[in-house]
């Protein structure tokens, strides 16, 4: 009989363990779904930005339906919070800035407008007046009154043309002035298109233009690729302010090691290359000196607190001398790139 009792309540208890598990599943099912519907639906601001959000949070969905503790969980949810916010003040600052955008140029036009109006008005009154005196002057039988009312008439619409010229120019001044900041604008618009902004390199569409170049010309140089063996394991343990944090030391550091010439890009996820005006032995033994410097611990700062993420980072190098097929040069590029990536 308690032999009965007792299976009963073990089928009881497996039941209710059942029930909270297929209710967990479901929970975290609908929280998998929320992520890919705040990717799908995500107000475009700028493209690129949004396609970045898009690509973190399509990370975080695949990390999500792998938890298996309640930890893993609470990892997720602060992520996500993070990716939200992130995104919201990115966006939010790429607004006030367009708005600042309009209104700049509202009053510069306001008051280019305003200008041209009222000096166009004094002008054609001073001009006016001129002519009235002209009129005025022509009825005269007085030599004298008529050469005196000549000379001031022409005295009074040189005076209004060299005022006219000095505005003319201060409006020019005024609409180059704005022309610059325009294309300062532009320019940094540019850039930004072409800059990864986890890491603050050049996109790989950037890095390859720059190689075609060079292939293009028959140029001869030289490449050092560097591949974070460990990239994974940042993200998933790490967040993604001290993720970027971690890479942007990590492109700081290798800027430092390559030299203000070199060109530096992300060419893949976990990868990073330098272009280099150099011969085979410099650009080896820079590899050598990034294989031992990038690898190591970095100290990234969120929240106040030092967040210490340790890095294991492999280069390798390859050449191409001018005249060399460029077919064979993109093969053994992407065979090098295999090859550190320890895949």
């Amino acid at each position: 009989m308690i032999s009965i009792r007792k299976s009963v309540d073990d089928l009881d208890r497996l039941q209710e363990l059942e029930k909270r598990e297929g209710l967990s599943k479901a929970i975290l099912e609908c929280y998998t779904m929320a992520i890919d519907a705040s990717a799908h639906y995500a107000v475009e601001i700028d493209p690129t930005l949004a396609a970045e959000f898009r690509a973190h949070l399509r990370v975080l969905e695949d990390q999500s339906r792998a938890v298996v503790s309640a930890d893993q969980v609470r990892a997720a949810q602060s992520s996500f919070r993070g990716e939200l916010r992130d995104y919201r003040d990115k966006t939010a600052a790429e607004l006030k800035k367009m708005r600042q955008e309009v209104e700049n140029a509202t009053a510069a036009m306001v008051i280019f407008a305003e200008t041209v109006a009222t000096n166009g008005q004094n002008h054609e009154n001073e001009v006016s007046t001129q002519l009235h005196n002209l009129e005025l002057t022509k009825k005269s039988t007085s030599i004298e009154e008529i050469r005196s009312g000549i000379g001031a008439a022409v005295t009074g619409i040189q005076s209004s043309v060299q005022l006219i010229q000095r505005s003319n120019q201060l409006l020019v001044a005024q609409l180059q002035d704005e022309i610059r900041v325009l294309h300062k604008q532009i320019e940094q618009e540019r850039r930004a298109l072409y800059t990864d902004r986890a890491s603050g390199a050049w996109i790989r569409q950037k890095i390859d233009t720059h190689i075609d170049n060079l292939l293009r010309q028959n140029q001869s140089f030289c490449m050092l690729l560097v591949s974070v063996r460990n990239l994974k394991r940042i993200e998933s343990q790490h967040s993604r302010t001290v993720l970027e944090g971690t890479l942007t030391a990590l492109v700081a550091r290798f800027a430092a090691i390559t030299g203000d010439d070199a060109i530096i890009g992300r060419w893949s996820q976990d990868q990073f290359v330098a272009v280099l005006d150099a011969a085979p032995s410099y650009a080896i033994s820079l590899s050598n000196e990034a294989n031992s410097k990038l690898s190591g611990i970095y100290t990234v700062q969120e929240n106040g607190q030092a967040q210490k993420v340790t890095v294991q980072a492999t280069t390798g190098v390859i050449d191409r001398s001018a005249g060399a097929p460029a077919d064979t040069f993109h093969r053994r590029l992407e065979q090098l790139a295999s090859a550190i990536s320890g895949a």
